[in-house]
């Protein structure tokens, strides 16, 4: 009741102040104790509803006094990470100053501990994937407000007035989990950072001033400094990345690449300006960059494939609306590439892919559709940005090619690398510049310089290979084929020029070969002491390629047929690593059209050079060589119908000369070529002729006239083959040697000067499978031998002026040499002389018609004596037809007219000639079947020493090279039969 008293009796003033002292209480009151658990408790509930995650706020403290508020202990969770948002204080204190400013103004706001995290799942899902999917939910279920229609266009609000003395956040951190692949890793950036003077109106130099720091747990850090403006947004100011240890990060991508980095440092540097209006716009200017010790490690390397020491970036200039990037000068230092070669390919293409291979597949095609759409636009002149880098400084770069498809695995190594690349614009027209250098497996050197455009696409370069060792690609060459590259040292001067959209690439260049060394299967293959091409010029737009000259000086070639019979080519294909014997496969002198390249050589130089010929299947071994081989091939050709000449000349086996000379075409194959060998010693022949005619060759030189032409794909040839002195001597055991009295043959050819002269002509068909050239030489000659071995009057007949001299006839019954004889024996004197190692012997022979001329001589004798004159004379006279029908009927005790069984004539005369010829008829058949063959022999040997001595006392043949030989009764020739002996 007093109190009520005293309020009715107190003054206005006073009640006044009681309620504002009051309503100050309950203000206190609310904003101490009952404001912090509302506004926890709904804003939890709110977020959770929201969210669709438990929200926890372990305080909220509000001072109503200072108007201020802290929330403690806010955090979302995450099942995954633990919290996906939170921190441990959030502080707020509110100025009643806004009330003044016409602005909401706070002092401060601090956050202690910010901690945002994320995972990354296998498929590509993130730990926070369910919560955006709740939000949109939630935003899809909120009733829709419609719209009021404005009357009129109205001003679009701006951002509210809002003022922050001090924003700042502190020990906060920002993680991120990589649980993509089979093990999880983690990454956790610390966050800090301060702003001074925030205001979303302020437009003073002090106003929106900010400072961003990380600092990462091994002494990398962020420092972000500058200002920003709201209206419009515009920020300014300065970012430095420092130290940024690039490991953990690299960890990461361990799904997106195929390889790890052991080790790498980054600083980034660059002062910034952006603008909002009239159009978004960013500028970075004096950016630098520095990158150290980069290593890219593939997983089970021992080195790495990507080594960067230091790579450093200068003064990078970035103007988006312009959309240019300009780059004063990049310098990378010792830069090393380590690039494996296995099974899959090169390593170093496949880092950068996944190791699933699908989604590397995948990546493979983008990226692969996009280099080609930039590359069109960059041709085209219509790239989006224009990129521009003044200088490239590449100092001390190394390569290293290892190739594990070989056992063991080989390597190549390229040191000491110099570029200095100048002038590189992408997207507008710009010719830029480079020259450097290097070592090639640490001898040879490579210079190359040039110059050339993008837009439209050109190059322009020159490139000298001094000393480059030939012996190090050895390896690759040897698993191809039994080859081996065991000396040789290459030089290359070259002129390229690329232009054009279809890429037309014409090529001019010299070349050098020393010491070069090929072996095959360990034994010397081909040697060439100096080797040179000179002015060499391609041309890919006409498909061609022309060639000053080939020289080869001190080549030496050896083709050696083994003791199976193959020769160098035949096993060189069979052990090739590709087994096509056949020599099927893409004929890569054809063009994308069909168009054949045409290839010409002005001139192929042979100068002090050797070929030589070894056959190991042949017992002894065959030797044979070409040595100071030297001469010229001019105007090779591959156009059909251009002529090339051949002009060689050479000492075979070093004394006997050698030369071929002619034309020739590639296309369609023609030659007409003149080959000339003189006085080759035939002794080296012995394998053959102990092979093929049982026999070694005791002396004998060769010389040989040769034309050959093919036309049409047909040979011919015509051969003059002149052998002096050529004599066989120890007899050799030969199942393929010819069974004939070869040495006899070669006697029967050889002439009174010791030579032997065969002309020998041959003509095939060269499609005909088989038609073999040597084949066909070694046939005819075998021919020739054995027909004069065999047959050899019949080689001889034409120095016997045509008569074959087989055998010499002689009178039936009688042993006189007549006048046919004597021609006959003269032409054998003839023969002997011009053959004077051969004897012949004389073969006395009788035949049928030799017993019936002696019979005949016998009756003749018997019935006429010494006037016997023959039959038909006999026959004339009557005494004599008288004489032949006694000597029948008394011989016979019978009838002579029993002989006759047809009417006889009735005339005297015609009746005696009748029965005489009947009774001489009947007598001779008698006489010839009884005779003695002891007369056939003595005819027979009379015939022998008579012929022996015309040859001797008047042809003047010695005695010693006739022989009488045995007699030969009833055979076939009535006279000599000759044998012919050595």
């Amino acid at each position: 009741m007093k109190v009520l008293q005293a309020w009715k009796s107190s003054s206005w003033k006073v009640k006044t102040l009681i309620i504002l002292a009051s309503l100050y209480l309950l203000y206190a009151l609310f904003g101490f104790f009952l404001a912090p658990g509302l506004v926890r408790d709904n804003a939890s509930k709110a977020l959770a509803d929201l969210t669709g995650r438990q929200v926890t706020i372990d305080e909220v403290k509000i001072n109503p006094l200072v108007l201020s508020a802290t929330v403690n202990g806010f955090s979302i969770q995450d099942d995954q990470t633990e919290v996906l948002l939170g921190f441990n204080q959030l502080y707020v204190n509110f100025q009643l100053s806004s009330l003044f400013r016409w602005s909401w103004h706070f002092d401060e706001v601090m956050l202690d501990a910010l901690t945002v995290r994320a995972q990354r799942n296998p498929g590509n899902t993130f730990s926070f994937d369910d919560v955006l999917t709740h939000i949109q939910e939630q935003l899809a279920q909120a009733p829709e407000e419609e719209a009021p229609q404005p009357e009129q266009e109205q001003e679009e609000p701006g951002l509210p007035a809002i003022s922050i003395a001090s924003l700042s956040l502190a020990a906060g951190d920002l993680r991120f989990t990589e649980a993509s692949g089979d093990e999880p890793e983690k990454l956790v950036l610390p966050l800090a950072f301060t702003v001074s003077n925030f205001s979303t109106k302020g437009k003073g130099e002090n106003s929106n001033d900010y400072a961003i720091r990380l600092e990462g747990p091994d002494g990398g850090a962020l420092d972000w400094q500058g200002r920003f403006e709201f209206t419009p947004f515009i920020a300014r100011g300065h970012l430095s990345v420092e130290k940024v240890d690039l490991v953990p990060l690299a960890r990461l991508l361990k799904n997106e690449v195929r390889f790890t980095v052991p080790s790498g440092e980054l600083d980034v540097e660059t002062a910034y300006h952006f603008a909002a209006e009239p159009q978004p716009k960013v500028v970075l200017s004096d950016g630098q960059m520095v990158l150290r010790q980069l290593q890219l490690l593939k997983p089970g390397e021992d080195s790495p494939s990507v080594s960067l020491p230091q790579v450093s970036v200068e003064g990078v200039e970035l103007d988006s609306l312009a959309q240019k990037v300009n780059v004063p000068k990049v310098t990378v230092t010792n830069p090393e590439l380590g690039v494996v070669l296995n099974e899959q390919g090169i390593d170093l293409a496949t880092l950068f892919l996944p190791s699933d291979r699908e989604a590397a597949e995948e990546r493979v095609e983008e990226v692969k559709e996009k280099a080609e759409q930039a590359a069109q636009k960059v041709q085209e002149g219509k790239a989006d940005w224009i990129v521009r880098l003044d200088t490239l400084q590449v100092d001390g770069s190394g390569l290293r090619f290892t190739d594990r498809t070989l056992q063991p695995a080989q390597a190549l190594t390229l040191s000491d690398g110099q570029l200095t690349l100048k002038n590189l614009i992408i997207g507008e027209p710009a010719t830029f510049t480079w020259e450097g250098s290097s070592k090639i497996q640490q001898s040879g050197t490579l210079k190359h310089s040039g110059e050339g455009n993008l837009t439209p696409f050109s190059v322009d370069a020159q490139a000298a290979l001094q000393g480059l060792p030939l012996v190090p690609f050895s390896p690759w060459l040897e698993r191809e084929a039994p080859l081996v590259l065991a000396d040789g040292v290459l030089s290359v001067d070259t002129r390229a020029s690329v232009k054009g959209e279809n890429t037309a690439v014409t090529v001019s260049a010299n070349a050098s070969l020393e010491n070069f060394s090929l072996l095959e299967n360990g034994e010397s293959l081909l040697k060439i002491n100096q080797g040179s091409v000179t002015d060499l010029s391609l041309a890919s737009a006409g498909q061609t390629v022309r060639i000053g000259e080939i020289g080869l000086t001190g080549m030496d070639m050896a083709n050696r047929v083994d003791a199976q019979g193959r020769d160098v080519a035949t096993r060189i294909q069979a052990g090739m690593a590709s087994g096509d014997a056949s020599g099927s496969g893409s004929d890569t002198s054809q063009g994308e059209q069909g168009k054949s390249w045409q290839v010409t050589v002005d001139r192929v130089r042979l100068v002090g050079s050797q070929i030589r010929h070894e056959d190991l299947s042949l017992s002894p071994d065959f030797r044979i060589g070409l040595y100071e081989l030297s001469g010229n091939l001019r105007n090779l050709d591959t156009r059909p119908g251009r002529k090339a000449t051949m002009d060689l000349n050479a000492q075979v086996d070093r004394y006997a000369p050698f030369s071929i000379k002619g034309a020739l075409t590639a296309e369609p194959l023609f030659t007409d070529l003149n080959i000339s060998l003189k006085n080759y010693e035939m002794t080296g022949l012995t394998p053959y002729t102990g092979q093929y005619l049982g026999y070694k060759v005791e002396k004998g030189q060769l010389g040989v006239n040769s034309g050959v032409s093919i036309d049409n794909n047909r040979l011919s040839s015509n051969t003059n083959i002149l052998a002096d002195e050529f004599y066989l001597g120890e007899k050799v055991s030969s199942d393929t040697a010819v069974n004939a009295p070869v040495k006899l043959g070669l006697s029967v050819l050889r002439n009174r000067s010791g030579k032997i002269t065969l002309p020998v002509s041959m003509d095939g068909d060269l499609n005909d499978p088989s038609f073999s050239v040597g084949g066909m030489v070694l046939k005819v000659l075998s021919n020739v031998v054995v027909k004069a071995a065999t047959a050899p009057f019949s080689v001889l007949s034409a120095l016997a002026g045509g008569k074959n001299l087989e055998s010499i006839a002689f009178e039936p019954g009688l042993a006189a040499t007549g006048q046919d004889t004597a021609s006959s024996l003269e032409a054998l004197a003839k023969v002997l002389n011009e053959r004077p190692e051969l004897r012949v012997g004389l073969i006395g022979t009788t035949n049928a018609e030799d017993r019936t001329a002696l019979a005949a001589q016998a009756i003749g004798r018997e019935v006429a004596d010494e006037d016997w004159q023959g039959i038909d004379d006999a026959l004339q006279e009557k005494k004599w037809r008288r004489k032949l029908i006694r000597r029948y009927e008394s011989s016979t005790d019978r009838d002579v007219e029993s002989l006759v069984g047809n009417a006889l004539p009735e005339d005297d005369e015609q009746r005696e000639t009748v029965l005489a010829k009947a009774a001489w008829e009947t007598m001779l058949a008698t006489d010839t079947k009884a005779l003695d063959r002891a007369q056939l022999t003595e005819l027979a040997r009379l015939r022998g020493e008579n012929a022996k001595a015309m040859l001797v006392q008047t042809l003047g043949i010695e005695q010693s090279r006739i022989f009488l030989n045995e007699t030969n009764v009833d055979g076939k020739v009535a006279g000599l039969t000759l044998t012919l002996e050595k």
